[in-house]
């Protein structure tokens, strides 16, 4: 409804309409740690729009994750993230920031610095864990779409925390 593109820290209570969406964004924790989900849901039929911005969103998070590579700056992660969103036309509608670092913070929040934006000189080290989020708000449309996931920075570049799918939910 009206209040989709408030995708983050909001909450309220209606039923869905028969044409609708909404993004859910949520974490598990062990020991402290925290992994953490993020996925646009389509209720009713998916519009060309919306399947565009998901597959905008799906290969901007690819770039992302070419890019988080240890010894290099995690601002040129942001760096891919906006030149995918830029070239596909929704640079009205990504943000300035495409994700935040996890660690052993603990309730309410999981998020902490260092966060993923333009000239971010931090250093990528193995070990390091990030959500990285694709959160896409068009205003002009009324449209959000946010798919996220957690990664482990390694070695030799980065692994996936979650084998949930990143397919397009559409119920």
């Amino acid at each position: 409804g009206p209040d989709a593109l408030l995708c983050r820290y909001f909450t309220g209570r209606r039923a869905l309409d028969d044409q609708d969406q909404m993004t859910l964004e949520f974490a598990g924790a062990y020991r402290h740690y925290h992994a953490c989900l993020m996925r646009t849901i389509v209720i009713g039929e998916a519009s060309d729009v919306q399947r565009d911005m998901h597959d905008t969103a799906l290969e901007a998070l690819q770039a992302c994750r070419d890019a988080l590579e240890p010894g290099r700056p995690i601002g040129e992660v942001f760096d891919a993230h906006a030149d995918v969103m830029d070239r596909r036309g929704y640079n009205h509608a990504r943000m300035n920031a495409c994700g935040y670092s996890l660690g052993a913070v603990f309730a309410p929040i999981w998020m902490e610095m260092p966060m993923l934006y333009h000239g971010n000189p931090v250093v990528a080290a193995p070990g390091m864990v990030f959500f990285l989020h694709m959160i896409m708000m068009d205003s002009e449309k009324g449209l959000a779409m946010a798919p996220g996931e957690t990664v482990l920075v390694t070695d030799g570049g980065n692994e996936r925390l979650s084998n949930a799918s990143l397919d397009l939910v559409v119920g």
